[in-house]
């Protein structure tokens, strides 16, 4: 009788963990609602790496002063894309939880630069 109970206690303590890795497992793909959706996060990292790339192609001697730079450019990002920087924090946060979607969207990172260098014609 003893050796049943233990073995329902056992199936049930593996019946409970298989359902809890379920449930962490079936998690919501979407962003948050006040987040960023994956094509706009993937335009605005383009933009970010490209003034990444503007900054570091002005090769100036100070770090402080590329930081000044870049900080400018982020803000003038911020601007274009209307969106404020607790928001795109939040969803970066998001994303870089679902290595998936982060993959897929610098996928399109990737794409959206290559177009523009064709474009303007410019030379990684």
């Amino acid at each position: 009788m003893v050796k049943c109970a233990v073995n329902f206690s056992y199936s049930s303590l593996l019946f409970i963990i298989g359902l809890i890795t379920l449930a962490g497992c079936s998690s919501d793909e979407k962003p948050p609602e006040s987040g960023l959706s994956p094509e706009k996060m993937a335009s605005i990292l383009t933009d970010i790496h490209i003034a990444e790339s503007r900054v570091s192609r002005l090769q100036l001697k100070s770090s402080d002063s590329s930081l000044m730079v870049f900080n400018k450019l982020k803000e003038e990002i911020w601007k274009k894309h209307k969106v404020d920087t607790m928001i795109y924090r939040s969803s970066y946060d998001y994303y870089m939880m679902h290595p998936k979607q982060m993959s897929q969207i610098y996928e399109e990172v990737n794409k959206k630069i290559d177009k523009q260098e064709i474009s303007k014609n410019i030379q990684p």
